[in-house]
């Protein structure tokens, strides 16, 4: 399945997890293929050679028909990206009170969600580099997403039915905070970025951006009752988190089917 890359906070979890239980799709994930090929350079220092070798292994485990000729070019692409990038792993951002606050003064909820994203995203391109052969430059002070990032912004944000198109034209409405670059550098630069990061905030749940969107612009935050996890109430009965609740109700379900069982038994002796 030839989808487009996806950006990822913890590519050796992602990479672990599609070992351990295969891709989400039937066959191969062709856009997976890059994390796979880094996580096995970088686990096992695989040279060119052995790691493409590995590659066509992996491929055939997951699809009989793979032919490694007819793909040869797709096996190039992962080979070379692992050779010179590593695994990506993004374990917390830091944002400040400066930046929030500047995001308070948006009114659209949409809007400042979709910056919000692309602001964690900038920060953790810039201080990530994954190149393995880094140069010995200053780096710059400017904070940027690439245009083939604005699908990973909405995919963070979770917001439903906005394109590419339409998010291009929600950031035009902040022109005078944000650069747009020529087609072929492809970058938008990010102007509302605090330089100074003075009382900054720490972000360590990549997992969970919503939840810091939801708790820096006022949303309603308390505390799961069960694990203590910070939840967004969206109603006043609301005691548990997702995972809690989940496992509260199935456990009641059981209870009360456990009690059927028990009457129907009582009622037929």
């Amino acid at each position: 399945m030839r989808n487009k890359k996806t950006f990822s906070f913890d590519e050796e979890k992602d990479a672990e997890n599609i070992i351990a239980h295969g891709f989400k799709t039937n066959g191969i994930d062709y856009s997976k293929m890059y994390v796979i090929a880094k996580y096995f350079k970088d686990k096992f220092g695989y040279g060119e050679i052995r790691l493409e070798r590995e590659l066509i292994k992996f491929c055939k485990s997951h699809d009989k028909n793979f032919n490694p000729v007819v793909e040869s070019e797709s096996l190039k692409r992962w080979v070379r990206s692992a050779m010179t990038y590593s695994l990506r792993k993004i374990e917390c951002v830091q944002v400040s009170k400066k930046e929030i606050e500047f995001l308070k003064k948006i009114d659209s909820t949409k809007d400042r969600k979709l910056l919000f994203m692309m602001l964690i995203l900038a920060k953790a391109l810039k201080f990530r580099n994954t190149r393995r052969d880094k140069k010995e430059t200053l780096p710059s002070k400017n904070y940027y997403v690439h245009y083939n990032n604005l699908l990973d912004i909405i995919r963070l944000s979770g917001l439903k039915n906005i394109t590419e198109a339409n998010f291009a034209s929600i950031l035009h409405k902040y022109k005078d905070h944000l650069n747009f670059y020529n087609p072929e550098r492809e970058l938008i630069k990010i102007n509302f970025v605090d330089a100074d990061m003075k009382n900054s905030i720490e972000i360590k749940d990549m997992d969970d951006l919503l939840s810091y969107y939801d708790k820096f612009f006022g949303e309603d935050i308390n505390k799961c009752e069960k694990c203590g996890k910070e939840i967004v109430k969206t109603s006043n009965r609301q005691i548990y988190c997702k995972t809690c609740s989940k496992e509260t109700w199935n456990k009641q379900k059981r209870e009360l089917m456990r009690e059927r069982r028990s009457r129907e038994k009582a009622n037929k002796t």
